[in-house]
This record gives C-alpha cells, structure tokens and sequence, in this order.
C-alpha cells in the first residue's frame, strides 16, 4: 500500500496471552527471529494480566499474587534478542496468500511479512442479555479480574456473580479475598446435572484440586450457592441496587414463584467463552463448531497448522480449553513452525502432542459439563437491547426473523446488528442463540458474523495510506459530469 512502511520477520505470532508467548519464547530458542504483537499495553493476556506500573508494589490476595507471579516468569522469556514484542499494536487484516499482515500503531500503519504466522488470539466472555444487563455494574467476571489484577480495583463492594462454568468460583474467590461481599454464586446448572459429568474428572486432581480448595474457601465465608437458578433481571435507578434471581427448568426457562431478590452494587456475568476467530476467518482458515463449548472455532491439524499453508493456531482460538492447554499447544505451535524453517527446537514435540491431547480432553470435560441453555433467550424480552453498540432492541430483532431472516449475515443489514464498535464481538453469540431458538434450528447451524478487515476501527490513512497533501489534490470529472472526485 502506498505510504506504509513494510517489514519482514521469520515468526510474526498474533496474540501475546499464553499461547503466544509460549510460542514466541519457543521459536526464538531455536534461533527464530519473531514478532510478537498485542493490541495491549503490555504481553501477558488476560489470564496473565500484570499490574499496571503503579500497582506493582500494591498488596494482592493470595490467589491474584500466585497468578501474577506465574505470568511474571512467563513473560520473563520475551526478553530473548531474538524477540521483537508490539505492544499496543492492532493487527487488523491479514493477506493468506502473501503471509502479510496489516498493522496500526504507536507508529503509525505498517505491514509485516513473515514466513510463518501463529494466530493466538484468545477469547471472548459469553453473556446472556435480561432486562437491565445494560445498567451500570452489570460486568463480565473476567472483567472484574482485569480490574483486580491490572489496578489493583476492587470493582463494588457486594456482588453476585451468574452464569455457568468455573471462572464464577475463582472470581468470587479472588473478588472475596480482595476485601469483596458475594452476595451468592447463581449457577445455571442444577446440582444433579453437574454431578452427571463431574465424575470425569476423576484421576485429573490438579482440577478438582483447585476446585475443590475454591469451594472450601468460599464454603467457610458462608457464601451462598444457587445451583439450577438464573439471573432474570437487574434492578436500580442509575446503577444497580438489586438482581433478581430464579430457578431454572432443564432448558433454562424461569420457573414463576421462585423470584429472590438480591441487594448487590455489582453483577459479574459469565455463561463461559467464544474463540477469537476473526482474523483467521479473514485468512480463509477453515472453521468448525466446537460442540463441547457450543461455539465456532479454527480448525487445525495435529501440528497447530490451519488449513492455509503457514498458518497455525494455538489456545483458544482453535478451541476453548485455559491457560494449561494454551501454554502446551503455544510450545507446539512454535516448535513446528520454526522446524519447518530449518531450525531444531529445544523441545520434544511428541511429549508436547501427548499432554496437549490430554489437557484438551480435560477441557471438553470441563466444557460438556457447563452449556448455555436455550431458554435464557426468553430472558431478553422485546424492548432489551441485544445489540448494545446499535442500539437494537431482542423484538427487532425478532421482527425480522418472523419475516424470513434465518442467519445472522441476513439479519445485519436488516437491524444493522453487529454494525458498532465491537463488530459483533458481544451480540454475535447472542444473536446467534436467539435465531436458533426463534426458528427451532440447532445452534450450530446458525453460522457467526462473516469476518471483515478491519476487524477493529483503524484511521484511513492505515488502510489507504499517508492523506496527500492538499497541494496535490487535482479534481476529476466522473461519469459525465455526474460527479467529481478528489484524486
């Protein structure tokens, strides 16, 4: 493109959170030169997020502490020469068959040619919409952990967290350790249901260990749980004062007379995580559902490698499965890109292919035994808004399906859905639920938004290049005298 100043690397890995560092440490090791780039201020991702540079000295919870000293020593490793890391670097478009990609920084729009490219891009927190999700102090819990982590920010004072899946016991852990008051613990799954599948975990203590430590801890401060119950409704004038939680059948809808109320200042959300798939959709790299987590992810082979030659995943964005399969399939990835290269990596791949299959079925364990159900869409009532960026209420949305709209591809240009800032980010999975349930289809077969560069707003001139300066600009006739343009 004109005016933007290209560069070239060996390894250029998307995504700086576990896999990518991982990734990135590995193929420097072997001699590789590598780019690692995040849209962040700082590597470490959301499950290693360190504190900012004010909050170094600031006295955290024992559980914070350990996690951060964890990433601490992690992200030790990118000091190797062999590593360039971009912090605050947007990659907003990639070109497959080049292996370019698109950035904006500090310093302005470059593009990056590599030989090989690893997408570690993470994930999204899943959130399901109710009357009053909008008000202030209604979060996700993972953000909620990014305050506590990164500014030290005990978000309120009295919190009830709802959703599904074990991220709820940690937060609640961390929130409660932090100085917090939980208020309770709202879990969508009964206590039988989770029983059904917890058995399969039997033999991996390391994750019933910490389970079971973070039920003991939060047993002892006496905070309630409700298993088999749903948050239905947030309630206060300019910021929440009260939830209102009720039980659940086996689909998910509400059961009338069972209301409770909840006086909480916050409510920190999580129905579990989506792959960030966007910009190897952009590459044309085939994508799959992921039944286990009930979501789109990047298909990959045994090696990490995508269906696009030189291309590779790794963590969550070929699959939901944590930090412990993150850090495996990051090793692998970059241990395989770097041997296609010619170099010999300091590791035993086989070792690394055994353990990440073994962490991975773990994770879909994990997964099956935590699944949105499809009666919490009739939580969002026809004036909530789904999609928060456009302003689009659960009944346009609605409306349009009754009209024929079957995909959410169809329903943007009807509703401008997924349109905003956040390009479909937040409402895509609940869109997604929503036209399943509205129109009886299984929810796999209502495919996400189709991805688009940029994938995040970006100034023009990154995408087009340096604006010339207006001495230069002539004007030209269009069509007839129909128009003219600038050029």
């Amino acid at each position: 493109m004109t005016g933007i100043k290209q560069d070239t690397t060996e390894i250029a890995i998307v995504g700086a959170g576990p896999a990518g560092v991982s990734a990135a440490v590995t193929a420097a090791r072997a001699g590789a030169k590598v780019t690692l780039v995040d849209e962040s201020a700082s590597a470490g991702g959301q499950y290693y997020k360190q504190p900012a540079l004010a909050e170094r000295d600031h006295k955290y919870p024992d559980s914070l502490a350990s996690n951060i000293q964890q990433g601490r020593e992690l992200l030790a490793g990118l000091n190797h020469p062999g590593i360039d890391t971009q912090c605050n670097t947007l990659v907003w478009n990639v070109s497959a068959e080049e292996l370019v990609l698109n950035l904006c920084g500090p310093t302005g729009a470059w593009a990056l040619e590599a030989e090989r490219i690893i997408f570690s891009t993470g994930a999204y927190e899943r959130v399901m919409p109710f009357p009053g999700w909008t008000l202030p102090g209604v979060i996700t819990a993972g953000g909620a952990q990014l305050m506590l982590k990164g500014q030290g920010l005990l978000p309120g004072r009295r919190f009830l967290l709802a959703g599904t899946g074990p991220l709820l016991q940690v937060a609640a852990v961390q929130l409660l350790e932090a100085g917090g008051d939980i208020a309770a613990i709202v879990e969508l799954q009964s206590r039988i249901e989770f029983l059904r599948l917890a058995s399969r975990l039997w033999g991996h203590w390391d994750k019933l260990g910490h389970g079971i430590t973070n039920r003991k801890k939060l047993l002892q401060a006496k905070v309630p749980f409700k298993y088999g119950h749903a948050i239905v409704c947030a309630q206060g004038e300019e910021e929440v004062s009260r939830a209102v939680i009720m039980k659940i059948d086996g689909d998910g809808h509400p059961l009338p007379g069972s209301e409770t109320t909840l006086e909480v200042d916050t409510i920190c959300l999580n129905y579990g995580f989506i792959p960030a798939t966007e910009l190897p959709g952009i590459a044309g790299c085939e994508q799959y559902f992921d039944y286990n987590f009930g979501a789109y992810a990047t298909k990959i082979d045994e090696n990490l490698e995508t269906s696009v030659a030189g291309i590779f995943a790794a963590g969550e964005t070929c699959g939901i499965g944590g930090a412990d399969v993150a850090l495996l399939e990051g090793q692998l990835a970059g241990a395989v890109a770097v041997r296609q290269l010619g170099f010999d990596p300091e590791v035993d791949e086989d070792v690394l292919h055994r353990k990440q299959l073994q962490a991975r079925t773990v994770a879909a364990t994990l997964g099956k035994m935590f699944p949105v159900k499809p009666g919490l869409c009739a939580l969002a009532g026809d004036d909530v808004p789904v999609c928060r960026c456009e302003g689009v209420s659960a009944g346009e949305v609605r409306t349009a399906i009754r009209m024929g709209v079957t995909q959410l591809n169809q329903l943007k240009p009807w509703t401008r859905v997924g349109m905003g800032r956040c390009q479909g980010r937040i409402c895509g999975e609940v869109l997604r639920q929503i036209v399943a349930h509205e129109t009886g289809s299984d929810v796999q077969e209502i495919l996400p938004f189709t991805p688009r560069a940029p994938v995040k707003p970006v100034l023009l001139e990154a995408v087009g290049g340096a604006v010339a300066d207006a001495a230069e600009l002539t004007w030209e006739d269009h069509i007839g005298g129909y128009g003219v343009a600038r050029t």
